[in-house]
């Protein structure tokens, strides 16, 4: 009820056509399902007072079949269209919405909504439809409702409060005649898109076949209906039927088989499932999970003969039962003993259910019929939209919509450590430049030029592996060492064109020689961003620079600056 109050609601919402035609498909499958579940309520006490009267005066119990699962897939329904029609193109152009109805029992499911017009030769639903709750006796009433799509919404598609106030404007007697609709409590009759039974047929458990089959349709309109499609009659689908004996297993247990042999009798305990028609006899349960074969597999079918015997050849009691399978060879007989009476009772009672359920699923206990669900469909690899722009529709890594190329080359700076400027991928060990003012240490520059192909290994203090420090100040006695002029190579330059790491350290650490000497009160935090003014001889002056993002130097060495 909730939901059909729902899709009322929604359905007064719409405004456009599609949405009218599915609210208005959904709030009849919700309106089936209520009358549904009211008519199996009143079958189902019904039948409860029945049966109560009859065990009460036959003093025994009826036995049920099992229920069962059965499926209805590849709906089809050929069209037959004049040649004028459907080859010329002319004739009537209308559009008709259908979709079908499956109900068994109280449960009720629909398909989705097609769109026909003269162009359609076959109406297909995909798709599988699978109920639960099936009985032998089972009726799957199959029906096609089917609406004509109009240009525009009639009036009964208008808000109630925009048809009330229609109504009022019109006066009472011909707000009635014009809106006749508002007054009526059933929300069947407020519909914009009024859907009507188009044709409708009926499949029992003898057209479970399994296969793809062909079925007779009971048509219901004519031409002069404006829903009024030219059907073939027919109706194709795969109808497919589950017994519950066929898919789970009815009994398991422990059975004793007894044996002759040379005339002693001996017993081996088997652990056995009924299921499917056959017993299985297996050495322990483990062997099912593990996939094993059984060590012995029993037909259990019509032509199969249960005996219980109360007393063994030798004349003593024992709980026991043969199973006797005629053959050409003359009857098979296997003989199995419980521990208990009541395990002995259980067993039989299962064996004659087995039976019963045979014989009220008929050829469904054959041979199982396979429920072949749909895998969801993959996306096509081709889209047939148009695409906007070029760049928009090109996946080679290009820079978001919302990720300017200035946020991309710093990400790609902090990711890279810097070797991204200077066109080095690959990770390299930075030089320690602390021995350079460290006096203790005897040091040995020497200015040598390596091959690309060669490694070269950076000069390491027996510190600087354990932690790493701060640069000391170079010494006040010592002067740097500073190369000629004549013997001073170029800066080293990268592919890319760009000076080296190396170039970029040794220009930083002599301009911190030369500041050191003229501007001793100044911070060592602004000298290496400083530039000296000459006008007025105090040394660098620190260069402005943009508090909200951080130089390429702070990410890379944070403790030094």
């Amino acid at each position: 009820m909730r939901m059909r109050e729902g899709a009322y609601k929604l359905l007064l919402a719409c405004t456009k056509r599609e949405q009218v035609l599915n609210a208005s498909k959904n709030l009849l499958t919700c309106n089936t399902r209520i009358k549904a579940y009211l008519t199996q309520l009143q079958k189902k006490k019904e039948e409860q007072d029945i049966i109560g009267a009859a065990r009460r005066l036959s003093g025994t119990e009826d036995r049920l079949p099992c229920n069962g699962k059965v499926a209805i897939s590849g709906l089809r329904i050929p069209l037959m269209w004049k040649d004028s029609d459907h080859f010329n193109n002319r004739g009537s152009s209308r559009r008709v919405a259908v979709f079908c109805l499956m109900q068994i029992g109280s449960e009720v499911f629909d398909t989705e909504m097609v769109v026909v017009d003269r162009s359609v030769t076959d109406i297909c639903f995909e798709g599988i439809t699978i109920f639960n709750e099936a009985v032998p006796q089972f009726e799957l009433r199959v029906e096609l409702w089917s609406c004509a799509v109009e240009e525009e919404l009639t009036l009964s598609n208008t808000p109630k409060k925009l048809a009330k106030k229609l109504r009022n404007s019109f006066g009472k007697a011909g707000g009635k005649k014009l809106c006749p609709l508002l007054d009526t409590p059933d929300p069947d009759t407020f519909l914009g898109a009024k859907y009507s039974l188009l044709a409708s047929t009926k499949l029992c458990l003898p057209q479970a076949e399994g296969s793809f089959q062909s079925h007779s349709l009971i048509v219901l309109q004519d031409a002069d209906w404006s829903s009024w499609l030219p059907l073939y009659g027919n109706l194709c689908c795969r109808l497919v039927a589950q017994p519950a004996c066929m898919t789970q297993s009815m009994m398991t247990g422990y059975l004793s088989q007894r044996q002759s042999v040379q005339g002693v009798y001996r017993c081996c305990t088997l652990y056995c499932v009924l299921s499917a028609g056959t017993l299985s006899c297996y050495f322990t349960p483990e062997e099912i999970d593990a996939k094993v074969e059984p060590s012995m597999n029993i037909p259990i079918n019509k032509d199969t003969r249960i005996r219980v015997m109360e007393k063994d050849p030798a004349g003593q009691r024992c709980s026991s039962l043969s199973i006797i399978n005629p053959s050409s060879e003359g009857a098979q007989t296997i003989v199995f003993t419980t521990g208990t009476r009541e395990e002995l009772e259980d067993w039989v009672d299962a064996f004659h259910q087995h039976f019963y359920d045979q014989s009220q699923w008929l050829h469904c206990c054959d041979q199982l019929m396979k429920i072949e669900v749909a895998s969801p469909r993959k996306p096509p690899l081709f889209l047939t939209k148009q695409a906007d722009s070029v760049y928009n529709e090109l996946s080679i890594n290009s820079p978001g919509k919302f990720e300017s190329i200035t946020d991309i080359i710093h990400n790609k700076i902090e990711e890279t450590d810097g070797r991204f400027l200077i066109g080095q991928e690959e990770e390299k060990e930075t030089p320690n430049w602390s021995t350079l003012f460290d006096g203790s240490h005897p040091i040995v520059v020497q200015r040598s030029i390596l091959s690309p192909s060669k490694s070269s290994t950076p000069i390491s203090s027996p510190n600087s592996a354990s932690k790493k420090r701060r640069a000391p100040p170079p010494p006040s006695d010592k002067q740097p060492y500073a190369p000629s002029a004549c013997t001073s190579r170029p800066a080293t330059r990268s592919k890319t064109g760009r000076p080296s790491l190396d170039a970029k350290f040794s220009a930083i650490i002599q301009q911190l020689q030369r500041n050191n000497a003229g501007a001793g009160a100044l911070s060592r935090k602004n000298a290496p961003l400083g530039h000296l003014d000459p006008s007025l001889g105090l040394g660098p002056v620190p260069a402005p620079r943009n508090k909200l993002r951080k130089s390429f130097r702070e990410k890379i060495n944070p403790k030094a600056w």
